[in-house]
């Protein structure tokens, strides 16, 4: 999941735990992700969860300054790879 993989590295890239990270997102925005949560969405193993909170994946893209039109061009592409195989 290329999803994920983005969001490990922007978060490693910032030094930041998980905990570190989830604990910003409810400070900065309100927004309570767990860390479960968080695991789930980093592992690129896993596709992208079909109940993935909006508001969850726009914070951490805001607080990690994600491009989430970049995202959902290489999840699509992914997508799109493993249905035509």
């Amino acid at each position: 999941m290329i999803f994920g993989t983005i969001l490990k590295n922007a978060r490693k890239q910032r030094n930041l735990s998980q905990i570190k990270l989830i604990r910003s997102i409810h400070d900065e925005y309100g927004i309570d992700i767990s860390t479960s949560m968080l695991s789930r969405y980093e592992d690129e193993l896993t596709p992208i969860p079909k109940r993935m909170s909006i508001e969850a994946l726009f914070a951490l893209a805001v607080y990690l300054d994600l491009d989430l039109n970049e995202l959902a061009r290489e999840e699509i592409k992914q997508i799109s790879s493993k249905k035509h195989h």
